[in-house]
């Protein structure tokens, strides 16, 4: 194999890759629509818990914190001023923002400081998670 054609083999790889994850975000996208109308019929019908060919499935509502765009000096000095400084770095990692902010809205009965209402953006959303069941 000459070096053109393995440039077009590493091109071809390459456009594969970028076919399965357009492909990939497609049925991320039809899993989180499934899940959300999944969510609502089970909530609907109150049944939060569901077994179905050895896994369970259970409804739980969630909530996500994440940082508004544009604001990043005015979270960074609001997390200082609320002794979160040390979960900064160049940037907030999603998961510890996730974390801190959580423990945050539970001292406040649920709700974020005034000064992160307008900083973090808040999500609520069932989720349904599915685990495999155990043979009794």
């Amino acid at each position: 194999m000459d070096i053109l054609q393995k440039i077009d083999q590493c091109r071809a790889l390459l456009d594969r890759k970028d076919e399965l994850a357009d492909r990939t975000k497609e049925v991320n996208l039809a899993i989180q629509t499934c899940r959300d109308e999944l969510a609502g019929m089970m909530i609907e019908a109150e049944t939060p818990k569901v077994s179905r060919e050895g896994y369970g499935y259970s409804v739980t509502q969630k909530v996500k914190y994440t940082k508004a765009a544009g604001v990043d000096a005015e979270l960074m000095e609001a997390l200082r001023e609320n002794g979160l400084g040390d979960i900064i770095r160049e940037t907030v990692n999603a998961q510890t923002l996730q974390g801190a902010m959580s423990n945050l809205a539970e001292e406040n009965d649920g709700e974020l400081p005034e000064e992160f209402r307008t900083l973090i953006r808040v999500y609520e959303f069932y989720d349904v998670s599915r685990r495999k069941e155990r043979a009794k």
